[in-house]
């Protein structure tokens, strides 16, 4: 009745518990398998005769934060037919293995969560290279691609390359795979592996205004239309105005530089999410006292802002795009000038995003946890490993 308890206790199915030894510094826990016909995996006969007994160490779950041994008395089967041994089998550890299988399993879950591996090394007693040899098995390359496609790098500084590219299911969210390296060579390699239908399925392909993945798009997802993201973008409007505020403010006597440092957020900020009055007389003083490039250029991010945001349809707000484009290419202001001509070289992507819902915000809200567990894990060098630990988190 005792060693039925501790059996329960312990979770140990289908085993016999004969004694545990609460230790200083260590947890024993004896046990055997109950005799039974046993199948020859030699000639397939059946066998109950028992050839002698082996003592097997095996390293589980720790038991009041302390190492625990599993020691198991393994029978050897002898067959009647063919005179061949073997051992039993057993659903506590795997063949050559010196580990239970749901202290891998347990290794695996912790892994989900942003934790350095040490740390769960020490506690689950085991060591970090355990752990280690266990990543690459669970570093799996996907197979099928999603309809809307999300692809973005990322600062990772693992394996050889600084940057690692993100590919993420625009619909579900959930990470598709995690590629090297972000050189063109690679990325062809990468989905050249893939059938025509699997490329086929995919309909939408956002990305940022970077010319391979646009080239990438074209060449392997012939029917999917590229989508730039809103907000890689956006950004360049407001990139804009920054630069002219740096021009200003380089120019303005020691304290009126210090004040006008601070209203980067204010200019970058839409006017309609401040919500201070004194803010709002602050950035139109700014407007109106310092610099006419500046605000025309302000105006002009506004106004590029409203069309993103608009509940409009897409037609109306493609014809405002093409307005303010050709409106800004005739600008005085190189800066807009320069921007504008950007939007015309990728005014069908920019106006398919006008067109769906589809963003690289997952990949960007997913990028946070990437850089919160290089932090806590210090980085890591190994791809596989890292892309293992990145794949495990968008299943915890």
């Amino acid at each position: 009745m005792q060693n039925n308890c501790i059996k329960n206790l312990l979770n140990l199915k289908g085993v016999i518990v004969k004694k545990l030894k609460n230790l200083k510094d260590l947890v024993e826990v004896y046990i055997e398998l109950p005799v039974s016909e046993q199948t020859c995996p030699h000639c397939g006969n059946l066998t109950s005769k028992i050839k002698d007994y082996y003592t097997q160490y095996i390293k589980d779950i720790p038991i009041y934060f302390k190492p625990t041994n599993l020691i198991l008395k393994k029978c050897r089967y002898e067959c009647k037919s063919c005179g061949k041994t073997f051992y039993e089998k057993n659903e506590i550890v795997n063949k050559y293995a010196r580990k239970t299988s749901r202290l891998a399993g347990y290794v695996v879950n912790e892994l989900r969560n942003i934790v350095a591996a040490s740390d769960i090394a020490k506690k689950v007693c085991i060591s970090p290279s355990y752990i280690s040899k266990l990543l690459p098995y669970l570093a799996v390359t996907n197979t099928k691609l999603p309809r809307v496609l999300c692809i973005d790098e990322f600062k990772g500084n693992s394996g050889k390359y600084k940057y690692q590219v993100a590919l993420i299911d625009g619909e579900t969210h959930e990470v598709v795979d995690i590629i090297e390296c972000r050189h063109k060579h690679v990325l062809c390699e990468y989905f050249k592996k893939f059938p025509k239908e699997q490329l086929d399925n995919v309909k939408y392909l956002v990305t940022d205004l970077w010319e391979s993945y646009k080239d990438i798009g074209m060449t392997y997802f012939r029917k999917a239309k590229i989508v730039a993201d809103h907000f890689h973008f956006a950004r360049y409007a407001c990139n804009v105005v920054n630069e002219l505020r740096i021009d200003v403010q380089k120019k303005l006597p020691d304290k009126e530089r210090k004040y006008f440092k601070h209203s980067r957020k204010l200019l970058l900020t839409r006017r309609q999410n401040i919500k201070k009055e004194e803010q709002i007389e602050e950035l139109e003083y700014m407007l109106i006292n310092y610099s006419e490039d500046l605000r025309l250029a302000y105006r002009e991010k506004e106004e590029l802002l409203d069309i993103l945001h608009s509940t409009d349809s897409s037609e109306i707000r493609k014809e405002q795009f093409n307005q303010w484009i050709k409106r800004n290419l005739e600008s005085n202001i190189v800066q807009l000038k320069e921007c504008a001509k950007t939007y015309k070289n990728w005014s069908i992507e920019i106006k398919n995003s006008l067109e769906v819902p589809f963003s690289n915000g997952p990949i960007e809200g997913f990028n946070n946890k990437i850089k919160t567990l290089k932090r806590v894990t210090f980085g890591m060098h190994n791809f596989k490993n890292f892309k293992a630990r990145i794949m495990l988190l968008n299943r915890g």
